[in-house]
């Protein structure tokens, strides 16, 4: 990847970094991607915003319904997109979107899940994940999800060797990264 200093050549996640950013999906600031660092739900939705075309928003109900989305600033058309389409929803006890909080990996499965229903996409592919580790960490709602995203692929968990045996980590609870993401 010639476009950001911090995307070494023949890096895991270089061509996807290429294809986000040369389709206008998801870009850097001043000439770095930052792939290791953790996507806010922010950053998720307008990315799932830029992948749908960045469609026109005229009904701006999460700024009325959610207390931390506010009207004209860089996040408001994705976020109010987002949930419009289902594609995402704020907490429905606090009634905010949590902007600034990064994505778990079962929030992760959850958003491109509703994204896919959204699109259309066929969502009844699963996986059996109970011999994952950390499967007993996903939490509920994020279950079918969780089950899905692993099953098509997007999810694969992150592999490991413990006393020569390899182990695959769902860790629902962990972040999601900005590579991972692209």
């Amino acid at each position: 990847c010639t476009i950001f200093e911090d995307v070494k050549h023949g890096e895991w996640y270089e061509t996807a970094i290429q294809y986000v950013y040369d389709n206008g999906i998801m870009s850097g600031s001043n000439g770095l991607f930052n792939p290791t660092a953790d996507i806010t739900r922010a950053q998720l939705v307008a990315t799932l915003y830029k992948l749908e075309g960045s469609p026109e928003v005229t009904n701006f109900k999460a700024v009325n319904e959610l207390v931390d989305v506010e009207a004209d600033q860089w996040y408001t058309n994705a976020v109010c997109w987002a949930y419009n389409a289902g594609v995402a929803s704020g907490n429905q006890t606090t009634k905010m979107f949590n902007m600034s909080s990064f994505v778990t990996r079962q929030q992760l499965a959850s958003f491109f899940y509703n994204y896919a229903e959204y699109k259309g996409i066929d969502t009844e592919t699963r996986a059996d994940i109970s011999e994952m580790v950390g499967a007993d960490q996903v939490a509920e709602y994020a279950l079918d999800t969780m089950q899905w995203a692993v099953g098509t692929g997007l999810i694969t968990g992150s592999k490991s060797t413990v006393n020569g045996v390899e182990i695959v980590d769902l860790k629902p609870t962990g972040t999601a990264t900005r590579a991972q993401v692209a």
